[in-house]
This record gives C-alpha cells, sequence and structure tokens, in this order.
C-alpha cells in the first residue's frame, strides 16, 4: 500500500528541474531558427523591391511613350527617381530628386543604389529611350544597374 502511495504522489507532475530543461530546449531552438527567419524576411524584402523597381520601369516607359508633357525629342517625356526608400514617376524632368507632384509613387522595403547613390533617376524621351539629364545636381543614369539590398541578400537589375 505505501508503494502505491509513494508512486503516485511521484508521478503528479513535472518537477522544476524537467520544467527548466523543457524551457530551455525550447529557447536553444527559437535562437537557432532565428537566422533562418532573419534570411527568408530579408530575400523577401528584395524580392518585393526588385518587382516593385520593374513595374516602376515598366510605367516609365508606358508614360514616355504616352508623352503627358508633350516633349519633343531629345526632351525627357518622363523621369524615374530612386530616393529614400521610395520610387517615383515623374511626367517630364521633375526640378529636384523627391516624390512631390509624382504620377506614381511606391514605397520599397530594401534598399535601392546605382553606383553606389541612394538617389538616382532614369530619364525618356518621347520614344522611351534613355538620354542624358540632369536633375537637381544629379546626372541620371541612362542603362542604370540597379542593385537592391538589405541585409545578407543582394541582387541586380540592369536597365536596358
Amino acid at each position: 500500500m505505501r508503494a502505491r502511495a509513494r508512486l503516485a504522489r511521484r508521478q503528479q507532475g513535472l518537477t522544476l528541474i524537467e520544467l527548466m530543461v523543457c524551457i530551455t530546449i525550447a529557447m536553444l531552438l527559437a535562437a537557432a531558427a532565428t537566422p533562418f527567419a532573419l534570411s527568408w524576411s530579408h530575400q523577401s524584402s528584395v524580392r518585393q523591391t526588385h518587382a516593385q523597381l520593374r513595374q516602376g520601369l515598366s510605367q516609365l516607359k508606358a508614360t514616355a511613350l504616352r508623352n503627358p508633357v508633350a516633349a519633343r525629342s531629345p526632351d525627357t517625356s518622363a523621369t524615374l527617381v530612386t530616393q529614400a526608400g521610395q520610387l517615383c514617376l515623374h511626367a517630364g524632368l521633375p526640378t529636384e530628386l523627391n516624390c512631390t507632384a509624382a504620377l506614381w509613387q511606391s514605397r520599397v522595403p530594401a534598399s535601392v543604389t546605382v553606383a553606389g547613390a541612394s538617389s538616382s533617376c532614369v530619364a525618356l524621351d518621347s520614344n522611351g529611350l534613355p538620354l542624358a539629364a540632369n536633375v537637381g545636381n544629379r546626372a541620371c543614369a541612362r542603362q542604370p544597374t540597379f542593385v537592391i539590398s538589405r541585409g545578407d541578400e543582394t541582387s541586380q537589375l540592369i536597365f536596358d
């Protein structure tokens, strides 16, 4: 009878040591999974930014061909600006690298640079061809290579 009472007392629940072991194992598993989750998040941000940049470049070409400012060649018909986590599309040539009075704009989750600069532009004429233009004190790239990055993830998009 006493043996049964002792056995029943032993099986009432977890001891403090068993609980601490379970918590430690759970913490180790969570710590091991964190780098994978961060990598996945950064990769997702780069892919999303890549898609938004492709959309912006498509909008740029369509707007340039529509020529809403009635620009004559070789004047600028449309300009895409990358600046501080944003993409902006302007009809014609803006006076500054910003998104004020933009026709289209999008916030991007990853950084976009061209030749190491976080602010840049691409200008097209009414035929949809890249041309040399200046916005403020910055020269627009004619055939830029956009570098998209976040964390350890990096991607490139070449505009041609």
